[in-house]
Formats: structure tokens, sequence, C-alpha cells
């Protein structure tokens, strides 16, 4: 992990954060060359939906991948 994703990482921690509807949510992060990495499990499509959107605003944000990020409502 290079300083600059390091940093978009601490950066898109504090924006789910901050997030109402995304805070607290066991989502963790990994950033590779800009693109974003979330993995964990929320409990509605639209908590994952926000949270994709939230950090595809952030700046220096490539791609969002949320294929390891799950919904509760969809395991069930």
């Amino acid at each position: 992990m290079t300083i600059h994703d390091e940093a978009l990482a601490n950066m898109v921690r504090s924006e789910l954060a901050m997030d109402t509807r995304t805070g607290g949510l066991p989502i963790s992060v990994r950033v590779s060359g800009g693109e974003v990495f979330l993995k964990g499990c929320v409990d509605t499509r639209e908590q994952l939906a926000i949270a994709e959107f939230i950090i595809s605003g952030i700046p220096g944000v490539r791609h969002v991948n949320i294929e390891e990020l799950q919904a509760k409502e969809d395991r069930a």
C-alpha cells in the first residue's frame, strides 16, 4: 500500500464513519492503486449502495469494488 493509498483508505473510513447511514457498520477498507475494496456485511442493499455512492465521490477514488460487501437481507 502506497502512502497515497493509505491516505485514501483513511478518507474512505472517515467518510463512512461520519455518515449516519453507514457509521458503525462492520466494513473493512483496502485501497490499491486508487481502487477501493470493501468487505463486510451491512443490513440492507440500500446501505451497500449508499457506501458505494459516498466512496465514489471521494477525490482519488478510481473504482469501488463491493464484491465482498454483502447485505444481510440477501443472505436470508
